[in-house]
């Protein structure tokens, strides 16, 4: 009797640990190298990915309607072949707005360059809080993986901010803006915040990207990447959350080609300051885009890009516009052109 009503224990004690047990998600893997278009046709787009691509956030603006349209979306990209998506900010009329997106998802940023920086708790999706700051010109704006730290451009350059306490945001700055700098700075952060990527955003050729030590905040080291050359110049950055990898988008101004790359930082050797060789992951020769905006996940395998460009009429001006957000993996680079920018 004792044996049997032991066994009845023991068989209870196994049943009651696998109900325990969460059930097992099945779901079909992505396939490798997808390109997923999320959306089309509006005039600007902002984007913001986390570190596991499950989820991102992206404004649309079309200054084409009368009166102007924009929202802010949140969206689920667990399954890459399915995305959807829910408003944030479902009617902002037609102000330009940028977007920022913690690593884990939890914390993300809009931002306006008239002066208004919000920023919001995503933890419970169905009532998102936000909290809304002052800080004038903002024109980029990267969160780290918590959404404790941040870094941004604007009219007074590149700062580097400290929002462990939200009620009492701290900043410090890593880039003063020349007196007679007329450019704006396009910028991202590793999920650790020791790594920054800052990148001029020019009205003309010249200028370089450079990556930030943060390790030691109040003694940032800055180094040089890449040195603008040949007529191209950077006008958009993403790094991963490891701070492993970047894109970086360029324009070239005598063609108007422009193209976004691909980065293995790894590859770097900070005291050689040698030419480095990257992948064309989109090249768009004689179509000239107004606005790029890219983001990368934890490891760089999957990427948002954003793109705008305006096409002319067949007598020139006025111009029409077209644009498009894709969603992006980039499992393999066997099958993109190589990219070298050699002083």
């Amino acid at each position: 009797m004792r044996r049997l009503i032991a066994a009845v224990l023991a068989v209870t004690t196994i049943a009651s640990c696998a109900a325990d047990k969460p059930a097992a998600k099945s779901t079909a893997a992505p396939p490798r190298d997808f390109r997923v278009t999320l959306l089309r046709d509006a005039v600007y787009h902002g984007v913001a990915l986390s570190a596991g691509a499950e989820r991102a956030v992206i404004s649309s603006v079309n200054l084409e309607a009368r009166p102007p349209r924009g929202s802010v979306a949140v969206w689920d990209l667990s399954d890459p072949m399915r995305p959807r998506s829910s408003p944030l900010i479902p009617d902002r009329g037609g102000t330009d707005v940028e977007v920022a997106l913690s690593g884990d998802g939890k914390h993300a940023a809009t931002f306006t360059i008239l002066g208004q920086l919000t920023l919001w708790d995503l933890t419970d999706l169905a009532k998102p809080s936000s909290r809304t700051l002052t800080d004038k010109g903002l024109r980029d704006f990267a969160l780290n993986h918590d959404g404790r730290y941040a870094v941004s451009s604007g009219d007074a350059g590149v700062h580097f901010w400290d929002l462990t306490d939200p009620d009492r945001p701290r900043k410090r700055r890593l880039l003063a803006r020349g007196k007679y700098d007329d450019s704006s700075y396009a910028v991202a952060l590793s999920g650790d915040a020791r790594r920054a990527l800052v990148s001029p955003v020019l009205k003309y050729n010249g200028g370089e990207v450079t990556l930030w030590n943060l390790s030691d905040p109040t003694h940032p080291e800055a180094y040089v990447l890449l040195r603008n050359v040949d007529d191209y110049a950077a006008n958009s950055v993403a790094l991963s959350g490891d701070g492993n990898h970047a894109l970086i988008g360029f324009h070239r101004w005598t063609t108007y080609e422009d193209l976004i790359t691909y980065w293995d930082l790894r590859t770097w050797d900070k005291t050689e300051l040698r030419p480095m060789t990257g992948w064309k992951i989109i090249p768009e020769a004689m179509e000239s885009a107004w606005h790029w905006q890219v983001s990368l996940d934890q490891y760089g395998k999957r990427a948002l890009i954003a793109k705008t460009s305006y096409v002319p009429g067949p007598e020139g001006p006025p111009y029409t516009y077209k644009s498009d957000v894709r969603f992006w993996a980039l499992d393999s680079l066997g099958g993109f052109g190589r990219f070298k920018l050699t002083p």
